[in-house]
């Protein structure tokens, strides 16, 4: 019998996917899959540490208070000052009643700004004094500051960093380097973790300000005077917003706008005078 060989298909296990595409698709998942670890340790630390007790958290924010203000020139007194923390505790949810007592601070400083730490302590600065020109405008900044507290953002935040920064001590002890790409991409996810954050904190304040005046009149005054003030780049503003740690002040207004309106509130009403 004569043996015939069987023919050779030269297509047999070889992909139609050009090697470079593989290779792509390869390193692509290999990075996700480590931003994903990266996430999720993240979220683990921002847990554990919004879980501390009251003493723990006093503790915390006297530390940050000591190594951030030793320094700093802070007025505690005065009719300004009094009005404003009076207003700040006016602005407290239920919660935040049985969390320990706030800790206003004005900042002698001129740039318009305001910030909260663990434990209460709550700062806003002077120029942010001179440049508000309602009371609706400071308690829409003070609520927003205290969703910031209620949330427990700032020890959320220090979850996440105290674990990254143990990770990549361990990687550098080890002498690893993350490539570019990757640490790009874990930069994206914070970003994004942060501005979430300040969309849930404007969230709370938007709610405090329906709750203490019964509308949401002239409380964003003050941040649609500040988007005039931006330039508008059109298409680039969405690139400026992924690579910011708040949402753009434009998308800010219309998303609390919209929120308003959805839920029957009142985007309309008169405005209170501040006293000073």
């Amino acid at each position: 019998m004569k043996y015939i060989p069987r023919e050779i298909v030269h297509e047999v296990n070889i992909t139609p996917v050009h090697p470079l595409v593989d290779f792509g698709y390869l390193i692509g998942t290999v990075a996700a899959a480590a931003v994903a670890v990266y996430v999720g340790l993240g979220v683990a630390g921002a847990q554990i540490a919004a879980r501390i007790g009251p003493e723990a958290e006093a503790k915390v924010g006297e530390i940050i208070f000591d190594s951030m203000f030793a320094e700093a020139t802070l007025i505690q007194d005065g009719p300004q000052f009094e009005y404003t923390q009076s207003l700040a505790e006016a602005l407290r949810s239920e919660s935040l009643q049985q969390r320990p007592e706030l800790k206003l601070h004005i900042l002698d400083e001129d740039i318009p700004n305001a910030m909260v730490i663990p434990g209460g302590y709550v700062f806003v600065t002077q120029g942010l004094l001179d440049d508000i020109e309602t009371e609706n405008e400071l308690a829409f900044v003070l609520a927003h500051e205290l969703g910031h507290y209620e949330h427990r953002d700032t020890l959320r935040s220090l979850g996440r960093s105290l674990v990254f920064l143990s990770l990549n001590s361990v990687l550098a002890l080890g002498g690893v380097q993350l490539p570019p790409m990757l640490t790009g991409s874990i930069s994206l996810a914070d970003l994004h973790y942060s501005r979430d954050q300040e969309q849930r904190a404007d969230v709370y304040a938007i709610e405090m300000m329906h709750e203490h005046y019964g509308h949401l009149g002239h409380s964003l005054d003050f941040f649609k005077r500040l988007n005039e003030s931006e330039p508008d780049l059109g298409a680039v503003n969405q690139v400026l917003e992924w690579q910011s740690t708040h949402p753009l002040t434009q998308s800010r207004i219309e998303e609390l706008e919209a929120l308003a309106k959805q839920r029957g509130w009142a985007l309309a009403g008169e405005a209170t005078a501040l006293p000073f």
